[in-house]
């Protein structure tokens, strides 16, 4: 009878520390609001951007949160910097049509269901839950697979192009003559899927349509930068 108990409390302690971790941890918003920046840094992995699109961000981030944008001068006192480290890439979707987009959901949402058991915990992930499980997400994928496609359809049909798809990481820092830097506050680190994890940020309200002769791939990831650089503005100042 306690043998499941004693296998699955060393699980349950881990999901705990975590837990409690991942609600210590400050978020960077909290630590905007309290004190704000006096520098902003971008460290960006976006497929082909250029310095010019680097300073772009960074100014446009700068001016969104009210924060210079020279970053060259020198102080005696600590200071607090906003970091972005930005990864980024065309939709994946892009070009897929009806079938494929449902292959597609269909997979992921039988890796999905594969993986859900072992969140549950080690006592019930069994080959046959994970079977059981893969299957449904399977279809709840498949099932999906339309209404994903309708939804990228429309958004290309309104803007003339789909947007770049970015993963970010957003970190406050403490920097002091002399001291290694501290890191105040930390946005991007999943703790049990849900706690200290980065927002995702909806662009479409920040999305401008392209006219057809505009429509390079410079061009769509300039506008989705600039989309990007608003909706992370807006979330800030609805945080603050």
């Amino acid at each position: 009878m306690d043998a499941p108990y004693n296998r699955s409390l060393p699980l349950l302690v881990l999901m705990g520390l975590c837990l409690a971790l991942g609600i210590a941890c400050k978020r960077p918003e909290t630590a905007i609001r309290e004190r704000p920046a006096q520098r902003v840094e971008l460290v960006q992995t976006v497929k082909g951007m250029t310095p010019e699109e680097e300073r772009v961000v960074v100014a446009q981030l700068a001016e969104g949160l009210s924060l210079p944008t020279d970053s060259s001068e020198q102080t005696a006192e600590s200071i607090r910097v906003f970091r972005l480290t930005l990864s980024g890439r065309p939709d994946r979707m892009m070009g897929r049509g009806l079938g494929s987009t449902c292959l597609v959901s269909t997979g992921l949402g039988a890796l999905a269901g594969a993986l859900l058991p072992g969140v549950g915990g080690a006592v019930w992930a069994t080959w046959r839950s994970a079977a059981i499980a893969a299957g449904t997400g399977g279809l709840l994928g498949l099932g999906y697979g339309p209404i994903w496609y309708k939804h990228k359809e429309a958004l290309r049909q309104q803007m003339g192009y789909l947007p770049w798809g970015f993963t970010a990481e957003w970190e406050v820092l403490e920097r002091r003559p002399g001291f290694a830097e501290e890191v105040v506050a930390r946005s991007g680190y999943p703790v049990l899927f849900f706690a200290n994890h980065t927002p995702i940020l909806d662009l479409k309200p920040y999305l401008k349509p392209l006219a057809a002769e505009s429509r390079s791939e410079a061009d769509v990831r300039q506008a989705s930068l600039k989309a990007y650089v608003q909706a992370l503005v807006m979330h800030f100042r609805k945080k603050g």
